[in-house]
């Protein structure tokens, strides 16, 4: 059952949007397909994907990589830092921009916003602004900077 679960998920890293979702569904990952938005080329981590959990509202861009383990033992003997696998939480109405990397452990929490080729390496605190490498927390989003985003961006979708 383990490796048809990993199977799943590595099938799911490769499919397009929508489909995709069926298959990390099938994998373990903890989500509600009708309220998810997983992007194209995304990396899921086919070893632990039942240590990922999704909530609603999220949308997770393309080319996305989230890491739950750290597994140095395959190719280095006696490494100092022992193998391990944590669980990655993404909460609430968080979008994760593309080409970002979510390592193991971490927490997006409400309204997180990732920009693009950001690499998380910590939880984050809710309705923020994240991006960088090494990660940064540009500003808190309040309700009138997310007004003041969405009317500008009126222009682009209506």
């Amino acid at each position: 059952m383990k490796l048809l679960k990993k199977i799943f998920c590595l099938i799911g890293n490769y499919l397009p949007p929508k489909l995709n979702c069926f298959f990390y569904k099938f994998s373990g990952v903890n989500f509600d397909l009708s309220k998810v938005w997983i992007g194209n080329k995304c990396y899921l981590d086919n070893n632990f994907p039942e240590n990922i959990t999704i909530r609603n509202n999220v949308c997770i861009s393309s080319e996305v990589t989230i890491i739950c383990h750290f597994d140095p033992s395959r190719s280095i003997k006696n490494h100092k830092i022992k193998r391990y696998k944590k669980e990655v939480i993404i909460e609430e109405g968080v979008f994760v921009g593309p080409k970002s990397i979510i390592m193991p452990g971490v927490i997006l929490r409400k309204n997180t916003f990732v920009r693009a080729g950001s690499v998380i390496t910590k939880s984050t605190n809710p309705n923020t602004i994240v991006y960088g490498n090494p990660q940064k927390e540009e500003t808190l989003l309040s309700d009138k900077l997310i007004s003041s985003i969405n009317n500008s961006n009126k222009k682009y979708f209506y």
